[in-house]
Order: C-alpha cells, then sequence, then structure tokens
C-alpha cells in the first residue's frame, strides 16, 4: 500500500497536496513548522488518512527529530513529495539567511530522501518528488539568487538520483510552475494579485499524472513544468485560472514586481 510523505503540507501547493492523497485513499504523513499550523490543517481535511508531524527544515535537531518520529512509528513512506520551501526576495538575501535558504530548500530534503531512500530500494518501488525549477537559467536567476541557487541544488540532486535509480522501479523527477500560483507567496508578499493568479492545485494535478499515469521504472529524471507536461496529457491548464489576468507567467510578475 502507498504512504505518502509530504514537506510544507499546511498551506498552499502542500495542503493540496495533502488533500489529493486522501481524495486517492493514500495515507500521508505530512509536515508544518508548528503544531498550531498541523491543527488547522488536519482540522480542515477531516480524515484520519493525513497524519502532520513537525518540522522546521531550517533546524538539522529538527530534521532528524522528524525522521526519528517516522522510524518510530512505522510510517514507511514509498511517495515523497519535497513541498516545503523559503522565499526571500533580494535585496533582503543577507548573509544571514543564506544558510537557512540552503537548509531549507537543499539539505534538509536531501537528507530525508537519503534516509528513506534505502527502504526504497529494498522494496524497489516508490517516487520522489522535487519542487523545484528546470536546470535553466533565466531572469529569476538574476532577480532572485541565491533563493534560485538552492532551489536548483534540490533539481541537481534530482539528477543524480535518477540516474543512481535508473534501473530500479522508483521514479524521481522534479516539477514547477510557469505561472504565479496563489500561495502565501504571492498574496502575503504583495507581488501579485489573486485575478493573475492560478490555482495551486495545478501542482496537484501534476503529482497524480506522475503517480498514476506513469511507469515508475521509466519514468525519472524529468524536469516537468505544469503547463507543458498537463497539455501533453490533455489537461487544459485553463480550468485552474482564478480570474481575467490569471496566465500571466512567473517569471513576468516577478520582473515587475522586483523592479520596483
Amino acid at each position: 500500500m502507498n504512504r505518502a510523505l509530504i514537506t510544507g503540507g499546511t498551506r498552499g501547493v502542500g495542503f493540496t497536496l495533502v488533500q489529493s492523497m486522501v481524495r486517492n485513499n493514500i495515507p500521508t504523513i505530512f509536515t508544518g513548522r508548528n503544531q498550531e499550523d498541523i491543527n488547522a490543517a488536519m482540522d480542515k481535511i477531516k480524515s484520519p488518512l493525513a497524519y502532520g508531524i513537525p518540522l522546521d527544515f531550517s533546524n538539522r535537531t529538527s530534521v532528524h527529530n522528524f525522521i526519528n518520529s517516522v522510524d518510530k512509528q512505522y510510517l514507511k513512506p514509498s511517495i515523497i513529495i519535497h513541498n516545503a520551501g523559503y522565499l526571500s526576495l533580494r535585496p533582503k538575501e543577507k548573509d544571514t539567511n543564506i544558510e537557512k535558504l540552503f537548509m531549507v530548500n537543499a539539505i534538509g530534503p536531501i537528507i530525508i530522501t537519503e534516509h528513506f531512500l534505502p527502504l526504497f530500494l529494498e522494496n524497489n518501488y516508490g517516487h520522489v518528488i522535487f519542487n523545484s525549477p528546470p536546470l535553466i537559467y533565466d531572469e529569476k536567476v538574476k532577480w532572485l539568487l541565491p533563493y534560485m541557487q538552492s532551489k536548483l541544488a534540490q533539481t541537481s540532486y534530482m539528477k543524480s538520483l535518477s540516474y543512481v535509480v535508473r534501473y530500479k522501479n522508483i521514479s524521481v523527477n522534479s516539477m514547477w510552475t510557469d505561472f504565479p500560483l496563489w500561495t502565501d507567496a504571492i498574496s502575503k508578499r504583495n507581488i501579485g494579485k489573486k485575478e493573475e493568479c492560478v490555482d495551486p492545485n495545478i501542482m496537484a494535478e501534476v503529482v497524480e499524472q506522475i503517480l498514476f499515469a506513469e511507469n515508475p521504472k521509466t519514468f525519472k529524471g524529468n524536469e516537468l513544468i505544469d503547463k507543458n507536461y498537463l497539455s501533453q496529457k490533455g489537461i487544459p491548464v485553463e480550468k485552474f485560472y482564478l480570474g481575467a489576468q490569471s496566465g500571466i507567467l512567473l517569471d513576468e510578475m516577478f520582473r515587475k514586481h522586483l523592479k520596483k
């Protein structure tokens, strides 16, 4: 039986991923930075299939405590979705938070993946999905260093891991959006308006396609962009638009905001 582990599952994309797993009857461990956020999410989900465990990726002790908690409860995941992330925009990216960027966006996810990888190899089955960008250097790199470098580290690790499991029934892929999604990263920073954004459920649709429509033995090492991948699957991305101006590209929104 599949069991999912989703980091950053209390809001935004992560919350929609937890809901997706529950709809598909997959027991799901999800993380939040504190118990209060986890309780609020569980109250909304209202399902015994979803179980939250605190995890602060910026703290190595918290990462290891989380792993120990999962192990002690024999919660053996076959699906790992690394959604948790920390966004910091220039000119606010000072030396003091560069370490946090890499701990949350790269080091923490790698520690967790490496811990559960022997389980995946033993079972010769599993899925690992990273919410990280393709290895393309575009305007976001210019405006969002070192945030983008920390996220690209995930993608680089994904490519390496997919090679390690190339003969196994284990899929390892990354996904990214070309759209601004209506999440805290956009709304609380006043980067854009809801009518310009896309429902974060678009990413849940990507995950469902990976899990249920692809062969894990052959589908690996892909850097998936939501609008391109879903279009290939015949799924119209327009159904996720939230307003008249939805469809604006993420790069365009960030460029407009950061040039102010």
